[in-house]
């Protein structure tokens, strides 16, 4: 298992290419409902707090410095993502508070 980072760190490099494509389509669809925005930010800082706990391992290791390269590289791309998702649910909070609507 000592090389469980390793793998960690590879499955969120193809997870988070496949989510710079789907997530801003999703997150940018007129129809998209509070629910809909709420999961998918859930579902991202799910995803992000995995990479965390792959940081971590990470950190307990001496590694060459491309590995904690890509895993800044990883880590920015899962702020971005998070943050976008943040920001669309409020967006949506602030039109269902105006309009009184919910979900």
């Amino acid at each position: 298992m000592a090389n469980d980072w390793l793998a960690r760190l590879k499955g969120h490099a193809d997870l988070v290419q496949r989510l710079v494509k789907e997530i801003p389509k999703a997150l940018d669809k007129p129809n998209l409902s509070l629910d809909q925005a709420t999961r998918l930010h859930a579902v991202i800082e799910k995803g992000a707090r995995d990479f965390d706990e792959v940081r971590e391992l990470m950190d307990e290791l001496e590694l060459d410095e491309s590995y904690n390269r890509a895993a800044d590289s990883l880590a920015k791309i899962w702020l971005h993502l998070s943050s976008a998702s943040e920001e669309r649910v409020r967006a949506l909070q602030d039109v269902n508070d105006e309009t009184g609507e919910y979900g």
